[in-house]
């Protein structure tokens, strides 16, 4: 005998909150990609900061005009490290945001999951019951077609 076929009652819902946590997942890797971005970013602007520090070092003598223009570089690649450390800081910043927003759909979801996991057993147990409660009655009703004498008091 097969029985009603299980329905969550909020099954719109737990599907919202899947579609929310993937949502968030995606979030979160966009945002891990920028901070590897800014990464590199920094990492560049560093490398341009040694450059300019080494040119000065080479002990040629400069000009006054000269000393300004590496002075300016120095102070511009000093300007885009900087920059990059703020950009890093908010990227990392972003991602614990994303990453916290995950957690929190997760949970949302997962509370979901486990109300329709319960509800679901419930549904079985309940089918088990009335299937047991129909199959007992078939069989009283079996054997009373064969012995009409053993059900009178």
């Amino acid at each position: 005998m097969s029985g009603k076929k299980f329905r969550f009652s909020l099954q719109k819902v737990l599907e919202l909150r899947r579609h929310e946590t993937e949502r968030a997942r995606q979030a979160l890797t966009e945002a891990e990609s920028v901070l590897e971005t800014r990464r590199e970013e920094l990492q560049q602007a560093r490398r341009r900061l040694a450059d300019c520090r080494s040119s000065v070092a080479n002990g040629q003598t400069l000009r006054p005009a000269t000393l300004r223009k590496e002075a300016a570089f120095r102070e511009d690649a000093r300007r885009a490290v900087a920059t990059a450390r703020a950009a890093v800081a908010d990227a990392h910043e972003r991602v614990a945001n994303a990453r916290d927003r995950l957690q929190e759909r997760r949970r949302a979801e997962e509370a979901l999951e486990t109300l329709r996991e319960q509800e679901q057993a419930k549904h079985e147990k309940e089918q088990a019951k009335a299937e047991t409660a129909f199959l007992d009655e078939q069989a009283v009703l079996r054997h009373a077609r064969t012995n009409p004498m053993s059900l009178m008091p």
